[in-house]
């Protein structure tokens, strides 16, 4: 992908209220779409997005490539197919701190309040709301966990056909605690 987000971006504490963004048939769907090693994205607040993508989405970051998210927040509406989060929608090995999603997230397989998918390390995060997939893998936290998760918690109602969880919708050989 050509378009990676490589830089730092600090909010420095502000929001951004309404971000709305409609492309479904798009992949790599967020206010960043797409993040590598070298960004960090901390001290931001996203309040009442609407985002609408096909895979890989998130209010704040759609793929997160081995990337640092820290003291970040998303709030509002999320919709995508595979891989779709209130935050995060793939979080490759990423690191996510601090942080948290409220709100509505809608998809097919591979959908959580917070992250879709997770093979990094999430840490002091929560995610609350409604969180519902067409679907498997389906999570009020996170909907497929391959990575580490600790000190996370998550309230809200979650609906799927299989593999669905207050927490986690599939666990596969991720380590959660606390």
């Amino acid at each position: 992908l050509s378009n990676q987000f490589a830089g730092t971006f600090d909010g420095l504490g502000f929001t951004i209220s309404n971000l709305y963004i409609n492309r479904p048939s798009q992949n790599y769907v967020g206010l960043f779409g797409y993040t590598n090693s070298s960004a960090e994205i901390k001290n931001i607040g996203l309040k009442d997005v609407n985002i609408t993508g096909k895979n890989y989405v998130g209010g704040l970051v759609g793929y997160n490539h081995t990337g640092t998210i820290s003291n970040s927040y998303a709030t509002g509406n999320v919709s995508g197919q595979s891989y779709t989060g209130g935050l995060v929608g793939y979080n490759h090995t990423g690191t996510i701190s601090n942080s948290y999603a409220t709100g509505t997230v809608n998809g097919d397989y591979s959908v959580g309040g917070l992250v879709g998918y997770n093979s990094g390390t999430i840490s002091n995060s929560y995610a609350s709301g409604n969180v519902s997939g067409t679907a498997n893998n389906v999570g009020e936290l996170v909907g497929y966990n391959a990575g580490t998760i600790s000190n996370s918690y998550a309230t809200g109602t979650v609906n799927g056909s299989w593999y669905v969880g207050g927490l986690i919708g599939y666990n596969s050989y991720g380590r959660i605690s606390n």
